[in-house]
C-alpha cells in the first residue's frame, strides 16, 4: 500500500475542497459558471467518488508547481494557489476525463 506523507493528504483534499467550491459558487462571472456547469457534468458522468479520485491524482502535479511558485506567491495556498491551479490547469472539457492540461499547453 502506498504511503502518502500529511502534507499530501492536505494537498488532496484542499483540491477536493477547491473543486466543490468552485462547482458551488458560479456567481454571475460568465467564466465561473461555465467552470461550475463543466464540474457539475464532470460529477454526474463520473459521480462523486470516481472525480474525487481523479482529482485527488492531481496531487504531485499541484505540489510540484507549488515548489516553483511559493517563494513569490503572495496569497496562500489552499484558498487561493489551490483554486487558480485547477482554473489554470485542468481540462475540464470531457466531462468523463477532466485533465492536467501538460506543461507547456494542451
Amino acid at each position: 500500500m502506498a504511503q502518502y506523507s500529511e502534507g499530501s493528504l492536505e494537498t488532496a483534499a484542499c483540491l477536493w475542497e477547491a473543486v466543490l467550491a468552485l462547482r458551488g459558487r458560479p456567481i454571475t462571472d460568465p467564466d465561473a459558471i461555465g467552470l461550475a456547469l463543466a464540474i457539475d457534468k464532470a460529477f454526474d458522468a463520473l459521480g462523486t467518488a470516481a472525480l474525487r479520485l481523479t482529482v485527488v491524482g492531481w496531487t504531485d502535479a499541484v505540489e510540484a508547481s507549488w515548489r516553483e511558485a511559493r517563494n513569490d506567491y503572495p496569497l496562500c495556498f489552499d484558498w487561493d494557489f489551490v483554486p487558480a491551479w485547477i482554473i489554470d490547469h485542468v481540462d475540464w472539457s470531457d466531462p468523463f476525463r477532466p485533465t492536467v492540461i501538460p506543461r507547456g499547453g494542451g
